[in-house]
């Protein structure tokens, strides 16, 4: 029986430069999911601004 548990879903990157790129996928990812759905909502523009 294996006392420590092991993690599931999203593995750690191994090295640094694997991570720093991990980390600029994401942010990519996070940025077209604001301009797809924050910007291009109306109501969000409208609360910005307001």
């Amino acid at each position: 029986m294996n006392a420590v548990p092991t993690r599931t879903g999203i593995a750690w990157p191994p090295t640094w430069s694997e991570a720093l790129l991990l980390g600029e996928y994401l942010s990519y990812r996070v940025g077209a999911y604001l301009l797809l759905n924050v910007v291009e909502d109306p109501a969000w523009l409208a609360w910005a601004f307001c």
